[in-house]
């Protein structure tokens, strides 16, 4: 009976060896070799199941190895119906949740064949020594079943290799982590879910794609050519204009919005992972170093370095203001040690824009004073260095640079061991407005024409005056504004007196001669060369120049009330002779009437339009100014 037993036992053991080598045939050539084993492994323990009975002295042993396969297999199914459901899964969520169960079924897996093999093994160990030959099919046959499990215990390991369930599980995680990444809502709640919920699972696999992505993110912001546009000190600044006022843009922007944006996000994707390895700070310290925050700063430099010039000056302020209004949230933001090229570049930077408006601004009094030789060509207006430095001044001294250049004066100041006061930078101002001064009063002495000169100092000092609404009004006082119209006013007699004096002396009233003929001769030719004269002092000054509309009006008038009385009284002392001569149009041969002069001399210092316009006028607005004139005296600017 015994050997009946043997003989089954044996026989079934062939047949299954032969399927089992057929199994593995088809497990080197084909992907599906997995199943395979599962079904083997299923036909293994049935037919165990079965015949048990039949080898009663062993079945105790194959009764224990049975449970361990059965477990195996329990779990490989799980681990293939997981990899289905992978396939299929639309939600993020549930596809982590996927990912993760398939990853502790492979490892469970992995461990229930290491019990099964166990226990084949020691089956096999107890049959051996209880003198089952080491052909016995029996023995044959759990020896390909430890080779087949052993082969199913490969699949955790195979899962991770390129193309296994896991590592393209893995691989689209992280392609939704990407994707999820470059998104403009990324701070919404269902997208930190999902991302919080990756991360979970990829762990510190996901911080370089974080850093890499964000990174890109970043600079496709900053886009800019003029980034990486080459400045040497040659370059003027006005150059530069657009590229500059791009760059504070640029540089605002990036500290208080994108950066900001991108702490706060660093911070709360990876507030799970925990602050103790500083993985926020790490990452976004990358991310700041890589993504063009150092470009900016360099480029900052460069503009700093560019040919000095006062343009360059208020330039630099801009600059600095900009630097100083994101000074808070840069110092929060950018610390850490992968931050440190950028707080090193921003001392630079810093430290550029102070020496830079420092060297320019103790500079400009000389700078004004290099211009006295250059003689402008006198019309009697205001020279164009003279207005530009007032309205420079009043640049400096405005709300939104006096602020920034105090500050820089005080840094400059404090890095020599100085200490800043107000009065310094207004010295300085009161040093650029002498230098004005001296120049003025250089180039009105190099003057020929006197009364042009007088022109000249007259519209200067009204320029001067005007600026009692400036900054720059303000900060010299009411006393100095009150000395310029004062200075003004007494050029502008000095002007007619020196332009009108000598002609109205031809209208002095004297004795005529006795005989009527040749006193009325005398007249005529004292009228004419009155004409004469008025003609070339006209023509002479045609192209001078009076800025100022009301200062201009009352020049004017005061030449009428200086000029045409004296005529009138003139033309009626001889009036009754020029009658006699021609009692039906008396002093028809006059170059001009009191009125015809009195228009004319209100058309003085205008333009061709405006004389055509004064002619076709049919009012005149009439206006007297006294003015008192010291004779033989001479006030410099400098005095004031």
């Amino acid at each position: 009976m015994s050997l009946e037993r043997l003989q089954a036992m044996r026989s079934l053991l062939k047949s299954e060896m032969e399927k089992s080598e057929t199994f593995s045939l088809v497990l080197e050539k084909t992907g599906t070799k997995l199943q395979e084993i599962n079904t083997k492994l299923l036909s293994l323990e049935a037919d165990v199941k079965v015949d048990k009975w039949r080898s009663l002295p062993f079945s105790d042993h194959i009764r224990h190895t049975i449970a361990p396969i059965s477990a195996a297999l329990r779990v490989f199914a799980t681990v293939q119906e997981l990899e289905r459901s992978l396939m299929s899964c639309k939600d993020v969520l549930g596809y982590v949740s996927d990912v993760k169960r398939l990853g502790e079924a492979l490892k469970l897996l992995s461990s229930s064949c290491v019990l099964a093999l166990t226990w084949l093994e020691e089956t096999i160990q107890f049959l051996s020594e209880n003198g089952m030959p080491e052909d016995h099919p029996c023995g044959l046959r759990f020896k390909t079943s430890i080779k087949l499990l052993k082969e199913l215990q490969m699949t955790e390991a195979r899962a991770y290799l390129s193309g296994g369930s896991l590592c393209t599980a893995l691989e689209n995680l992280e392609t939704e982590f990407e994707r999820i990444l470059e998104e403009e809502e990324v701070l919404s709640e269902s997208n930190m879910r999902k991302l919080k919920t990756i991360i979970k699972r990829l762990d510190a696999h996901c911080v370089p794609s974080y850093i890499k992505i964000r990174t890109r993110v970043i600079q496709k912001r900053f886009e800019n050519g003029y980034l990486h546009k080459t400045i040497t000190e040659d370059d003027n600044v006005q150059d530069n204009e657009g590229d500059i006022d791009q760059w504070r843009f640029d540089m605002e922007i990036a500290v208080k919005e994108i950066y900001e944006f991108e702490s706060k996000l660093c911070y709360q994707v990876f507030e799970d992972v925990g602050e103790e390895h500083d993985v926020p700070l790490r990452c976004f310290g990358a991310i700041a170093s890589n993504s063009g925050l150092l470009q900016l700063l360099r480029f900052g430099s460069r503009i700093s370095k560019c040919k000095k010039s006062p343009p360059k000056l208020l330039k630099l302020l801009g600059c600095f203001s900009t630097m100083d209004n994101i000074r808070t949230e840069f110092n929060r933001l950018f610390k850490g040690e992968l931050c440190s090229d950028i707080r090193r570049e921003t001392r630079e930077l810093i430290s550029n824009l102070v020496k830079g408006v420092c060297e320019i601004f103790w500079e400009l009094p000389c700078q004004v004073e290099l211009q006295r030789p250059n003689n402008p060509s006198l019309d009697g207006g205001v020279p164009k260095l003279v207005s530009v430095v007032t309205e420079y001044c009043n640049k400096l001294l405005g709300d939104k640079n006096k602020p920034v250049l105090s500050k820089i004066l005080e840094i400059d100041l404090g890095w020599k061991k100085e200490k800043y006061q107000e009065e310094i930078l207004i010295g300085h101002i009161y040093n650029i407005l002498r230098e004005i001064a001296l120049n003025l009063d250089a180039w009105s002495s190099s003057s020929k024409e006197t009364a042009l000169s007088y022109i000249f100092m007259m519209n200067n000092h009204s320029h001067f005056s005007g600026l009692r609404e400036t900054h720059l009004g303000k900060m010299m006082g009411e006393s100095w504004l009150s000395a310029h119209e004062q200075y003004r006013d007494y050029y502008a007699a000095l002007y007619v007196k020196e332009s009108w004096g000598k002609l109205l002396s031809l209208l002095t009233i004297k004795s005529q001669p006795a005989r009527r003929k040749r006193a009325r001769e005398s007249i005529k030719r004292t009228l004419q060369d009155f004409a004469n004269g008025f003609d070339e002092i006209y023509t002479k000054q045609s192209d001078w120049v009076v800025e100022d509309e009301r200062l201009r009006w009352k020049i004017c008038q005061a030449m009428v009330r200086t000029v045409v009385p004296r005529y009138k009284s003139y033309l009626q002392s001889y009036i009754m002779l020029l009658v006699e001569e021609d009692p039906m149009r008396p002093g028809n041969d006059l170059s001009y009437t009191p009125k015809g002069l009195e228009m004319k001399l209100k058309t003085m210092f205008q333009s061709k339009e405006e004389t055509e316009r004064t002619y076709k006028c049919s009012h005149f607005v009439n206006k007297v100014m006294d003015l008192e004139v010291t004779q033989n005296s001479h006030l410099t600017f400098e005095a004031i």
